[in-house]
């Protein structure tokens, strides 16, 4: 029996599996990912919304290796897949004040406090919410909040990201006690797990062992792949090029593995749009074309 919860439908990991995930070099088949985005019943997504709530000011090479140290802005953002009769996903969840000065490593950089408030209220009232990675930037609205009780019961965690939330957390702030850990919803699956209606998500470690993308069909057929922090900008999904961030360790092997994937489907999938979490350039451009929206529901 899947678990009902609100909008989505939680289910065992389906048998549609992608072999090379166990212990081979990480891939995905898009065709069977949509097939998945049809197993759970219901209407389709109608919209996807993102907001950008805080900011990190980095030169272009930390997010691009051999890239200019020109200024570049990393983007903090949480986005909002909406349903009919105004329910919703959230994928991840905002961070508080707190938080994002980690991220700063003592400089104070910018923190949108009105953003972050809708970011909250948005998470409070979301069907579900799920996590991109485990990164504080990611999974802190849903931890260091007054609302975690709740917030946990409809939060869904993969046991990666769990297990690091547990032993090896970014920050101690956003470690879990395993009382903490139990409130959770908690998934384990191995290559794809259909979602909700339209929703699916994809395993793709690396950035982190918990990290996971997630693909969103809209009602009208427009595809989207949210595909986290795997490049913090698209320039590195465009030239196959990794991260030169030393306080970053990643495992480059599927990293470089889910690039070259991303820049396939940038160059031979015209429907599908490849969307990452810091790349405000990237974000700019969409709320422009009017492809996501620019404020939460």
């Amino acid at each position: 029996m899947g678990i009902l919860l609100g909008l989505c439908v939680f289910m065992p990991a389906p048998a549609a599996q992608d072999p090379s995930i166990q212990g081979r070099t990480w891939t995905a088949d898009l065709a069977a990912i949509r097939q998945l985005a049809t197993l759970v019943p219901g209407p389709y997504p109608l919209r996807v919304n993102v907001v950008k709530f805080a900011e990190s000011r980095r030169t272009r090479n930390f997010s691009v290796k051999g890239a200019p140290r020109e200024p570049s802005v990393q983007a903090r953002t949480a986005f909002q897949v909406v349903y009919p009769n105004s329910r919703a996903v959230m994928i991840d969840s905002g961070m508080d004040l707190q938080t994002h000065r980690f991220f700063g490593r003592g400089v104070e950089e910018p923190y949108f406090p009105d953003v972050a408030r809708a970011v909250e209220r948005a998470v409070s009232a979301a069907s579900a919410v799920i996590m991109t990675h485990e990164h504080g930037d990611h999974v802190a609205g849903v931890i260091r909040t007054p609302a975690f009780a709740q917030l946990a019961p409809k939060t869904v965690l993969t046991r990666a990201q769990v297990n690091t939330l547990l032993t090896n957390p970014q920050m101690p702030e956003i470690r879990l006690t395993p009382e903490l850990a139990a409130r959770f919803v908690v998934v384990d699956y191995d290559s794809y797990y259909p979602f909700a209606p339209g929703m699916v998500l994809i395993k793709a470690p690396g950035h982190t062992a918990g990290s996971q993308m997630i693909y969103v069909v809209l009602a009208s057929g427009k595809e989207f792949v949210f595909a986290g922090d795997v490049a913090w900008h698209m320039d590195g999904v465009r030239t196959i090029t990794g991260k030169d961030a030393p306080w970053i360790v990643e495992e480059t092997a599927p990293v470089m593995a889910e690039l070259t994937w991303l820049k396939l489907l940038v160059g031979t999938e015209k429907n599908v749009t490849v969307v990452l979490s810091h790349d405000d350039e990237q974000r700019q451009a969409l709320v422009a074309q009017k492809i996501l929206g620019d404020r939460l529901e």
